[in-house]
């Protein structure tokens, strides 16, 4: 199975490296979780992966479309919720009827259509967090990049994004998700990336992982 993406040394300078070369081969279906301190480089890392950001070394090769959930979301405050997604459609290619078939059905997944016509202003963070979600899918990407895609939902939003994001991992995604919350990963990745360490170990060992210690890279594959 070819890899979705390929991470060689990958590192970027501030001033100085915030974390230490990343290596890791990810496939069809993997999840790789993110996880360290603030500003360890986590969002920097997804930026470079999406191609926002270039790596001061090394390369980021990924392979097909991507979906980015971004921890600053860029959707129109004068706008409802129906018009932002139709919006993120057109924006994904998607044209007229199929534009519209295609918001719904991402809007029913999240659970969005109750307040479908509801200004974007007026909605609540946890409504605005599964919107991010439902606009990362219209491309079917290869690749989704989630940074902290699970900030401000409650505990049924939580499982019901989760349960999205796991049918998405089935259907052949790779997700890389960063999280401070190590039960965000669960179910959804089975290695964790510690950063600055650049450490892979598997989610079960996290706990007993050091994440800020050393600043050697790993030269393992999740998958081996």
């Amino acid at each position: 199975m070819q890899p979705t993406l390929i991470l060689e040394s990958v590192t970027k300078n501030r001033g100085e490296d915030l974390f230490a070369p990343v290596n890791c081969v990810l496939r069809p279906g993997d999840g790789l979780g993110v996880f360290g301190h603030n500003g360890s480089g986590k969002t920097t890392l997804l930026d470079i992966i999406a191609g926002i950001e270039k790596p001061t070394q090394g390369t980021a090769q990924a392979n097909g479309r991507i979906g980015y959930v971004m921890q600053h979301l860029g959707f129109q405050e004068s706008l409802s919720f129906k018009d932002n997604l139709l919006l993120e459609a057109h924006l994904s290619g998607l044209r007229g009827t199929d534009a519209k078939t295609q918001a719904q059905l991402v809007a029913a997944r999240l659970e969005i259509l109750p307040y479908w016509t509801k200004r974007y202003s007026k909605g609540s963070s946890g409504m605005k967090a599964r919107l991010a979600v439902a606009a990362s899918l219209f491309a079917l990407p290869q690749i989704l990049l989630l940074d902290e895609a699970f900030n401000f939902l409650d505990e049924h939003s939580r499982e019901q994004t989760r349960h999205v994001l796991k049918a998405e991992k089935d259907r052949g995604a790779t997700l890389v998700m960063v999280s401070h919350d190590r039960k965000d990963f669960e179910g959804l990745c089975e290695n964790v990336l510690l950063l600055p360490s650049a450490q892979i170990t598997p989610l079960s060992h996290l706990e007993s992982a050091h994440v800020g210690a050393g600043r050697q890279a790993s030269q393992a594959s999740p998958r081996g």
